[in-house]
């Protein structure tokens, strides 16, 4: 089977009509970030499995916008608990320092205590920045990102196609993050602070397009999937990180990426995306 990750949302910190915040589904059953409405935004896409499919969430920082739906995915799950193996329950994988406090905290908000039905305990994973682990068919490396919370990237290898994938969440200019990142196939990371870099020892978290486009480039990764940007900037932010990266793409709600194996020229992957030529 060939590696896949579906965009579910690529937005700012908030929600458009059609677009839901960040939340990436990789091989149909990891779900990096949950966006607003994680459970709603994975139904609207019929040719992937629901939130039922999961086996694993990723958070990449405990910031509202990339949490928020887990409430709704434990939810909808016990909704449709007849649908699970009995033991069926998610790992929940984040920050080291939020964590456990973000994931009680959606219990709490689903009452668990109070209503049987909707009662859920996940396996809560803290991972601090630079620590390795493993998921089904899949290696996951971290390293900690430049965020007013503690963040993690990660670095995706599927095993069984030796395609990579890596996943910066939230985060400032950080040289550091290209030899974390580097040979990746794909470099999915955010252009919130659009066109204009952040002044010098900003403390605001945030990349522009231009510094986006110039981590993929240092990475020698193949492709950069720009997400998490201004949409009134989208044509201005795309031209202006091809400028220094030409292989950018900005993915929208359902696009699909599929690595077949490594790549090894970027026809390859343009092809693989599987994006008409006049893509927006």
């Amino acid at each position: 089977m060939p590696t896949t990750l579906t965009f579910i949302g690529t937005g700012s910190c908030t929600p458009e009509a059609d677009n839901d915040t960040a939340c990436f589904l990789l091989n149909s059953h990891v779900l990096i970030d949950c966006g607003w409405c994680a459970a709603l935004s994975m139904l609207r896409r019929p040719d992937e499995p629901d939130a039922t499919g999961l086996s694993d969430v990723l958070i990449t920082h405990c910031h509202h916008d990339h949490y928020m739906g887990l409430a709704s995915v434990l939810f909808y799950r016990r909704m449709q608990r007849a649908r699970l193996d009995e033991d069926a329950e998610l790992r929940i994988y984040g920050p080291a320092e939020d964590i456990e406090r973000v994931v009680e905290l959606a219990r709490a908000y689903l009452q668990v205590d109070r209503f049987s039905a909707v009662q859920t305990t996940p396996e809560v994973i803290p991972v601090a920045p630079g620590e390795s682990f493993r998921l089904d068919g899949l290696d996951v490396r971290t390293a900690p990102t430049q965020h007013p919370v503690q963040g993690l990237a990660y670095r995706f290898l599927d095993m069984d196609t030796g395609a990579s994938i890596g996943i910066t969440g939230d985060t400032g200019y950080l040289p550091e993050l290209a030899e974390f990142l580097s040979g990746v196939d794909t470099v999915v990371t955010e252009a919130s602070a659009g066109l204009a870099d952040p002044a010098p020892g900003s403390t605001s978290g945030h990349s522009s397009a231009r510094q986006a486009a110039r981590l993929a480039r240092a990475s020698g990764a193949t492709g950069l999937a720009l997400v998490h940007y201004p949409a009134d900037q989208r044509q201005e932010i795309k031209a202006a990180a091809r400028e220094i990266f030409p292989n950018t793409y900005l993915p929208t709600y359902g696009e699909r990426l599929t690595l077949e194996d490594r790549f090894e020229s970027y026809d390859e992957v343009e092809r693989n995306w599987g994006w008409p030529d006049d893509h927006p």
